[in-house]
């Protein structure tokens, strides 16, 4: 490694948080709300990499927990307290909570059993939502959430506010999964992926490892349900259904499987195709991100951290 790589490297993170900060001086309120929306949405996907792209456990109902711990937020905000990281705590454990619930069942299949498994685990929690109309407000959703705080008398109303609060919270936790990737627990979770009769014969228990990964990935989606809350003031079981598992999963793949900044530019993707081109195009946003689908499939199979890894491998040879 050269002395100008190993520098780009220490200088990468305060780059990031920096750079992370910049946005509310130049820029307005709705694309600041957009930017917070994304950086959320993000965590979500970033749960995705650690079961997916790490783990090898394919999931389309990971957005169940996500709304799990938008609910608990919610809920508990409109009821008790409003500190928003107590509150991300409560949603991190009531997501786990609810991976640990169901995850039993998903360490002893695989392939399309699995897929079929999460997809039911997801629907469920979306109709037992809409089913509990008394305490979740039903299909109509938990409206009239009040605003949160960070700290008491530090309300997190103004939009540079949540998304600072926001982006902090994010770039903890990705760096959080970064090292847990990188951790001994990561590495079996990848043998794992790779060979699991292998591991197992190692003295692995793997179904354990997987059902740690579950419960993990549920937490990480549980905040970003949170933080979702925290920024919109709303949730509905239209946030936790099967629609929004694919969306999550699309990001996924356009950002590759694998790259945690893969999943923020994937989730920006989605993001920006469904609050903007709907509006611009006449209801073609779909149809645009379908579009957008089928290329990276193609073209980068990989996703777009893929693509930028080839580039720097060619610019190295």
């Amino acid at each position: 490694m050269t002395m100008t790589s190993t520098t780009i490297r220490r200088l990468a993170v305060p780059l990031v948080v920096v750079a992370a900060a910049v946005p509310p001086f130049v820029t307005g309120a709705y694309a600041i709300s957009t930017l917070t929306q994304i950086l959320a949405f993000s965590l979500l996907v970033m749960s995705m990499v650690l079961l997916m792209g790490v783990a090898g456990m394919p999931t389309i109902g990971q957005a169940g927990f996500f709304g799990v711990g938008g609910y608990a937020t919610g809920l508990l905000a409109s009821r008790f307290i409003d500190n928003s990281p107590l509150l991300l705590l409560t949603s991190a454990a009531v997501g786990a909570a609810a991976a640990g619930l169901t995850g039993w069942l998903l360490v002893r299949v695989r392939g399309t059993y699995l897929l079929m498994l999460t997809l039911a685990i997801g629907e469920l929690l979306a109709l037992v939502a809409i089913a509990r109309v008394a305490l979740t407000g039903g299909s109509d959703g938990l409206a009239n959430i009040p605003t949160l705080s960070l700290i008491p008398g530090v309300e997190l109303r103004h939009v540079a506010v949540v998304y600072w609060y926001v982006v902090a919270v994010v770039l903890l936790l990705a760096a959080t999964i970064a090292l847990l990737i990188r951790s001994p627990f990561g590495r079996a979770l990848e043998g794992i992926r790779d060979n699991e009769p292998r591991m197992r014969a190692l003295g692995y228990s793997t179904a354990r490892y997987k059902y740690a990964a579950f419960c993990v990935s549920g937490a990480f989606a549980g905040m970003a349900g949170s933080l979702w809350v925290t920024q919109t003031l709303f949730i509905s079981p239209a946030d936790m259904n099967f629609h929004a598992s694919s969306l999550a999963l699309v990001a996924l793949i356009v950002g590759g499987s694998q790259s945690l900044w893969g999943a923020v530019a994937g989730s920006a993707l989605i993001i920006v195709v469904q609050n903007m081109l709907p509006i611009s195009m006449q209801g073609l946003g779909p149809v645009v991100l379908g579009a957008v689908l089928v290329l990276v499939v193609y073209l980068l199979p990989s996703g777009i951290a893929g693509l930028l890894g080839r580039l720097r491998e060619v610019r190295r040879a």
